[in-house]
């Protein structure tokens, strides 16, 4: 029975909440450093955010793949697919990202246009 609360609750509270704001995202971009080698429209050390939305967007596992390379990297064996010299740095060398933020990093990155 007290399952049952929890996830009513949970539930509540993520409606409650609302979609993430796009000012609370690049709040976090700058938290995780994501800026000292992406820009949103254009790239530094690693490509713009624009560019990996217009390569990945519309791929069945594209969230899922890019989740993935923001916490771990792209040193990482996990990773297929990588593009460019400069490679992401392990997930240990880098501020920590966690699931759920890496996931609203994503979905930042995959709207845009």
């Amino acid at each position: 029975m007290k399952n049952k609360h929890l996830v009513s609750l949970c539930l509540l509270a993520a409606v409650c909440a609302g979609p993430v704001r796009a000012d609370d995202v690049k709040d976090l971009i700058k938290a995780k450093h994501c800026y000292d080698c992406h820009g949103d429209k254009s790239g530094k050390v690693g490509p713009a955010f624009r560019d990996i939305s217009r390569r990945f967007r519309g791929l069945n596992n594209a969230k899922t793949m890019l989740v993935r390379m923001v916490q771990n990297g792209t040193d990482s064996q996990a990773v297929v697919y990588h593009w460019g010299a400069s490679t992401m740095p392990p997930g240990e060398v880098r501020v920590p990202v966690s699931q759920a933020e890496a996931e609203q990093l994503v979905d930042y990155i995959l709207s845009l246009k």
